[in-house]
């Protein structure tokens, strides 16, 4: 029942991930890392004023890291991600979920994705 479960979206990375597996786009590892100055007027200001950006490093399986960015209403919601060399442009990406799974359901998922399910 945990393998059928949808993977919950619980960073940027996670988000980003689902929008590159939807295009069929293989990659290795996604880290997003904000940047100053944008770092430093998001939480001095807000996002009423300054939205939330981060950088973007995409690498992919033969090694090559590809830049993007992020923008987003506030640091969970309404985000959008650019990532030129893949052509991905403004492409809307899922909402980051409040709730964090127990850790049992984390170690689940992870156990459901490495053993192969019988069919």
């Amino acid at each position: 029942m945990v393998a059928l479960r949808p993977r919950p979206i619980t960073s940027h990375a996670d988000a980003i991930a689902f929008v590159l597996e939807q295009r069929g786009i293989a990659h290795e590892r996604i880290v997003t890392a904000q940047v100053w100055p944008a770092a430093v007027n998001y939480y001095a200001y807000g996002p009423s004023v300054y939205p939330y950006s981060a950088a973007v490093s995409v690498t992919l399986p033969g090694g090559d890291v590809v830049p993007g960015s992020l923008e987003c209403a506030d640091d969970r919601r309404r985000c959008r991600v650019t990532i030129a060399r893949l052509a991905i442009d403004r492409e809307p990406i899922p909402d980051i979920s409040a709730t964090r799974p127990l850790p049992w359901m984390v170690w689940m998922q992870r156990l459901a994705e490495i053993v192969p399910v019988a069919r």
